[in-house]
């Protein structure tokens, strides 16, 4: 699945430069997810949570298209990826979440060895979410 960045960062730069006049972030959770499932029927997803003007909380995770389920829960699909690449999405998932609560910044997080298209997953859909925030928009970010 290919995601188009350059409209993300884009959308970032106006929303900081249309928000930076008072400077705060409403507080709330602000989501985006692709458009479409990737070719294994996953799409992904980052939940963002502000408090107090700072990224308290991070949710990221992938539905099924086939059911709906989440990707962490798949136990048969990260007991395979753990043995595959020595890492899975309850961990990774964990790890980049806890990255951009402790970098409060997308760019700053580290990517995760064994899940470097999730982490890269991680990266585009955070930023939308926080430029979301940023511009004080509560709907979805799409990305494609």
């Amino acid at each position: 699945m290919k995601m188009k960045f350059i409209p993300i960062v884009v959308a970032s730069l106006f929303a900081v430069g249309v928000h930076a006049a008072d400077g705060a972030i409403k507080d709330g959770t602000y989501r985006a997810e692709t458009v479409n499932f990737d070719d294994k029927g996953w799409k992904p997803f980052v939940e963002v949570t502000y408090k107090d003007g700072k990224i308290a909380a991070v949710k990221f995770d992938y539905n099924s298209q086939k059911d709906g389920h989440l990707k962490t829960t798949d136990v048969e699909y990260n007991k395979k990826m753990k043995a595959a690449s020595g890492t899975n999405p309850t961990e990774y998932t964990v790890k980049l979440a806890q990255g951009l609560v402790e970098k409060q910044n997308p760019e700053g997080v580290d990517g995760v060895t064994g899940a470097t298209h999730s982490s890269e997953d991680f990266i585009v859909l955070a930023n939308a979410a926080v430029a979301n925030a940023k511009a004080g928009k509560t709907d979805v970010a799409k990305v494609e």
